[in-house]
């Protein structure tokens, strides 16, 4: 077997195995490589239309009602390496976590972790532009400690692992602290209502109640993510009719 074919095999491997994740990564390498044709640039990506209409500004948020930013940054990127990186801790982190938890409830997790970052973003970085997967990145190491520590598993290699990128949010200057803390939180809950609540209810309760009550409570948690965004948006609103 040639190396070509051995390598085309672990990729058909890997989508067939961790399709969520391997179509998530698919997903920020063609929107990445979309924002570098539009802009000509590898490194300036960022001043694409592209990149424009979908990374969070918060203001824009909130004047135009271009609420998709809150998702849509999460797939924009400044420059490669904060794509590599984003990217090569997905890989990491989604490879063992989506076979662990299952396609649905990983791609839920992951989605309102990016969700729980950007709506960090717009109440505690109301004037900051915003892209990148990491708040839902961290949501899903969030998700992971949760879920190791709730089934006494090996703890510690997260916990350094979390411990160290939160140490550098806060020292690397222009890393969204917000984004990261508010993913990581959103991320914890989202593990604790998906896959902690089931096992912790009744043995003579039946799998389907289990899934049932997991996701309504799934459904709580995304109606409290979006009643905070509403809520930061007020909050930017009445600041702005403040200062006038």
């Amino acid at each position: 077997m040639t190396t070509a074919a051995r390598r085309d095999g672990a990729i058909a491997r890997f989508f067939r195995l961790q399709p969520v994740t391997a179509w998530l990564i698919a997903a920020n390498l063609a929107v990445y490589v979309a924002t570098v044709v539009q802009s000509r640039s590898l490194l300036d990506n960022a001043d694409s239309s592209l990149f424009e209409v979908t990374a969070l500004y918060p203001p824009f948020v909130v004047v135009w009602d271009e609420w998709w930013r809150l998702l849509t940054a999460a797939f924009q990127h400044f420059g490669p390496l904060h794509l590599l990186l984003n990217m090569y801790m997905l890989w990491i982190l989604g490879v063992g976590t989506e076979r662990s938890i299952g396609h649905g409830r990983y791609l839920a997790l992951y989605l309102i972790s990016a969700l729980g970052g950007s709506v960090a973003v717009m109440y505690f970085s109301p004037g900051a532009l915003t892209a990148g997967a990491s708040g839902a990145v961290f949501g899903l190491m969030g998700a992971y400690g949760i879920v190791a520590a709730a089934l006494r598993l090996e703890f510690r290699g997260i916990a350094v692992l979390i411990g160290l990128n939160i140490v550098v949010s806060i020292l690397v200057p222009g890393v969204s602290l917000a984004a990261h803390m508010g993913g990581l939180v959103v991320g914890a809950v989202a593990a604790l209502v998906l896959v902690i609540l089931p096992r912790r209810l009744p043995a003579r309760v039946g799998r389907g109640t289990r899934r049932a009550a997991a996701w309504g409570m799934f459904l709580l948690l995304v109606a409290v993510v979006a009643v905070a965004a509403w809520y930061s948006a007020e909050v930017m609103t009445l600041e702005s009719v403040l200062r006038r």
